[in-house]
């Protein structure tokens, strides 16, 4: 068993403030989706589901019982002999939404059922957004395909037919399924996607034995509540905690308890079915008078089935081979041909159907195939561009970036038995709108992970970013030359940014406690008061042992820092990021530089404090959260004055991008990718670090930087500072 100090440091990937951003991006998307299904208004069902479900939910609102309506309402084909003024309603015919219709009526107080029919619709397809991101950016590993997702509403809207809502066909309509999916299907498609996703977000993280059964549990009950608002709609979730289980469970119990988990799952949701409908009928029973046997519950798939072998005759018009017709009065009056008494939705009914059905096929085997065939090709057809995307995502995914291999393939493991589920009712009944519940579901789950994985590959493609930093070395090779001093120990940059005279002072600090071997190059970037003037009198009548040279190069810290690394040759850097007088910790020439990077604790005790517009980050909370958030290195605000090895440093120059004051973030980036040390001795110091504003508008123009640095963090891994054994000019060149 995983200890929990393991667990813990397993699961996290990232800083909490990434995370934090993640569910931002799923906030917003939950608002969208929100805002959209509200806007819809009242989808109407069915004239005779809308009948039915106007009668259950006055009566409700009369009684407080659910699943009545008053003798002789509602729809011509739920009615049973009944001698009372009240009778039971909607009888197998997937009641959960009626359910959920009258239960909101406590919430809407409304006449009507519908608008808290499209409340709790609006909510079931926000609430699993809100985790979606950071599902997907924990599965791929990577946080930038999980900020992708802000993108999926726009995709959705291009891959299928214009809607914005994912996991769900809520509200489409086409020529075929001319009245809009309604509450009744989309209620089901929302859970199955709840559900997947949730299962999805679980299996990032290392569960303990009691979060496993908790899970298993949740989705279980979860996967009841799909079964109640489309028959057996849970039944693919429920299948799928057993993946849950086979991930956690090591040894040669794994496929027993993976197959264990998954039945009671399924048992489970099963109990839940039945044990809701069982507190219903005893309330129906007391209400109306009623017994349950006399409740017709059979859920007449064989009627479906029968009606299904109508193809073509609903979606083109053509007549079906069979000779039946889409329509259940058809399938009502070919019941009673064989048995005139035969009550609708009992289970004579259903056996009736089921001769029927079985007959038409046995007559014409192969023609039944040739059908089915056909709904399939129909159906990939209506979804040809989504599944066109999550084959192009996932086939990137699995050919140019081998880590994703496995969790794409858990990704395809959790949406199998939901997938396999849903292709079901298209194929074997009829491909419409209506009965893309659960296959709607597992394709919007598969967009998601397909947008995450293209995203992250479209952001690092090789070939882009090869020319790109061709361009950029060829461009810094013709601007750089070297000063050729040997034997220099260490090399001291120290940037003339602006105006200031504190650069004298640092200078002079520094000249104080480097060595005769050691050499401080300052870098002007075109100042405009009088420093340049003290400083090159300064180098004239230099009395330390070091040695002082003034350079000049583009503006901007960045442009500074590495304009005088690639001109240094010392064996350590020393870069000053802010102008301070500046104090050495004793014996830093004896710090292991190879492996370790050192942030300095220099000008932390200076009297008065480093302004703000001296000091090297986005000297803002929002700057500073998006930056530990996007690109999850150490600490924004924190880099003033670095101890670097110089080999590495100048390798690292030549590569590097930023040219303002987020350099130095960027070499410490750097660092941390290619698995070197990053020791922040500011952490250890006792100084109070001041409290930063909310934003300030300074702070904005580097939002842009932070976005660059999180775009290329990844590449870091492929781009080694490490030197070469020749001399730094052959390095520069690589």
């Amino acid at each position: 068993m995983t200890k929990p100090e393991s667990l813990q440091s397993s699961n996290r990937l990232w800083p909490r403030s990434t995370s934090l951003l993640l569910l931002i991006v799923g906030f917003v998307l939950s608002a969208i989706s929100f805002a959209a299904v509200v806007n819809m208004g009242e989808l109407a069902w069915h004239p005779a589901r809308d009948a039915e479900l106007r009668a259950t939910y006055e009566a409700y609102q009369d009684t407080g019982t659910l699943l009545i309506k008053p003798t002789g309402s509602g729809s011509y084909g739920v009615q049973a002999p009944a001698t009372g003024p009240l009778t039971s309603a909607t009888w197998d015919d997937d009641p959960g939404s009626y359910l959920i219709a009258s239960l909101m009526s406590q919430v809407t107080n409304s006449d009507s059922p519908y608008p808290g029919l499209a409340l709790a619709q609006a909510f079931l397809v926000a609430i699993p957004l809100l985790w979606l991101p950071l599902a997907v950016a924990r599965t791929l590993r990577s946080a930038r395909a999980g900020y992708a997702l802000i993108l999926l509403p726009a995709v959705v809207w291009l891959l299928n037919y214009g809607t914005v809502l994912v996991g769900t066909e809520y509200g489409l309509a086409d020529s075929v399924s001319t009245l809009r999916v309604y509450a009744l299907y989309g209620i089901a498609a929302s859970l199955a996607f709840f559900s997947i996703s949730l299962i999805l977000l679980l299996s990032t993280y290392r569960l303990r034995t009691s979060v496993l059964i908790t899970a298993t549990l949740i989705i279980g009950v979860i996967a009841g509540f799909g079964n109640l608002s489309r028959s057996l709609s849970g039944m693919g979730v429920a299948a799928t905690v057993g993946i849950l289980w086979w991930l956690h469970v090591r040894g040669r119990w794994r496929w027993a308890a993976a197959a264990l988990a998954s039945f009671a799952a399924i048992v489970l949701a099963m109990t839940i079915q039945s044990g809701v409908m069982s507190m219903v009928n005893t309330d129906r029973v007391e209400t109306t008078g009623q017994s349950i046997e006399e409740i017709p519950d059979a859920h007449t798939a064989w009627h479906s089935l029968y009606l299904g072998l109508s193809y073509p005759q609903p979606i083109t018009g053509g007549e079906s081979r069979f000779g039946v017709i889409w329509s259940d009065e058809f399938g009502w009056a070919q019941a009673r041909e064989v048995d005139p008494e035969v009550l609708v939705a009992s289970v004579e009914y259903d056996e009736v159907l089921q001769g029927l059905y079985l007959e038409k096929i046995s007559s014409d085997p192969v023609g039944a195939l040739k059908l089915y065939v056909l709904k399939a090709i129909y159906l990939l057809e209506h979804f040809g561009a989504m599944v066109a995307f999550i084959v192009a995502g996932f086939a990137i995914g699995f050919v140019r970036i081998g880590r994703l291999r496995q969790p794409l393939g858990i990704v395809a493991a959790i949406s199998a038995p939901t997938l396999a589920l849903g292709l079901v009712p298209p194929i074997m009944v009829m491909p419409m709108l209506y009965y893309y519940s659960e296959l709607s579901a597992v394709l919007g789950l598969l967009a998601a992970v397909s947008l995450g994985v293209l995203v992250w590959s479209l952001t690092t493609l090789p070939s882009r970013v090869r020319a790109k930093e061709r361009r950029r070395l060829q461009d810094r090779k013709s601007t750089v030359m070297s000063l050729a001093i040997a034997d220099v120990e260490t090399s001291a940059i120290v940037p003339l940014v602006d105006d200031t005279n504190s650069v004298v002072a640092t200078v002079r600090s520094l000249g104080d406690q480097l060595a005769s071997q050691d050499q401080i190059i300052v870098v002007d970037t075109s100042s405009a008061d009088s420093t340049p003037e003290q400083l090159q009198q300064l180098s004239q009548d230099w009395p330390r042992s070091c040695r002082i040279v003034l350079v000049k190069s583009r503006p901007g810290l960045g442009n500074a820092l590495r304009t005088g690394v690639l001109l240094s040759s010392g064996r350590r850097m020393l870069l000053v990021g802010n102008a301070l007088p500046i104090e050495l910790p004793d014996a830093y020439e004896d710090f292991d530089l190879k492996s370790t990077v050192f942030i300095l604790n220099a000008g932390a005790n200076t009297d008065p404090p480093t302004p703000a517009s001296r000091q090297v980050s986005p000297q803002s909370r929002v700057s500073t959260f998006m930056f530990e958030a996007l690109v999850k290195s150490r600490g924004a605000g924190r880099h003033r004055t670095l101890l670097v090895d110089g080999d590495w440093c100048r390798s690292f120059a030549g590569l590097s991008r930023e040219a303002g004051q987020l350099w130095i973030h960027e070499l410490v980036l750097a660092a941390e990718q290619q698995g070197l040390t990053v020791e922040d001795q500011n952490e250890a110091s006792a100084t109070k670090k001041a409290r930063l504003p909310l934003f300030r508008s300074s702070s904005a123009r580097h939002l842009g930087g932070i976005m660059r640095l999180a775009l290329h963090k990844d590449e870091y891994h492929e781009e080694s500072c490490a030197p070469r054994a020749d001399n730094q000019e052959d390095s520069l060149r690589r």
